[in-house]
């Protein structure tokens, strides 16, 4: 097994940025981390063919309420995790992400 020590501690700014974006809403920052990691790993450029980006934004049910403009940033962190928020604001739990269903 080949251990990468010097690694370990090493910076990752887009984790650091997805931390940030994300806990910088009124949410259980944990929560959402959770459950943005276990759609996507947190990639922002996740897509499984109809999901989008970290918090994986299903495009069929929402493309439309976000507009062509927003949802054409739908890979970055920042609207991302803004149209996560605004889903689980109006839903008020993480129950419409395949993650968040208990």
């Amino acid at each position: 097994m080949l251990i990468d020590l010097a690694g370990v501690n090493a910076p990752n700014p887009v984790q650091d940025q997805i931390i940030e974006t994300t806990c910088s809403y009124e949410w259980d920052c944990v929560e959402a981390l959770s459950i943005a990691w276990c759609e996507s790993y947190h990639l922002p450029t996740a897509f499984n063919g109809e999901d989008h980006g970290y918090f994986q934004i299903n495009e069929y049910f929402w493309s439309g309420v976000f507009g062509k403009e927003w949802w054409s940033k739908r890979y970055e962190i920042e609207s991302n995790a803004a149209m996560a928020h605004h889903i689980w604001e109006h839903s008020g739990d993480f129950k419409l992400w395949t993650c968040g269903r208990k």
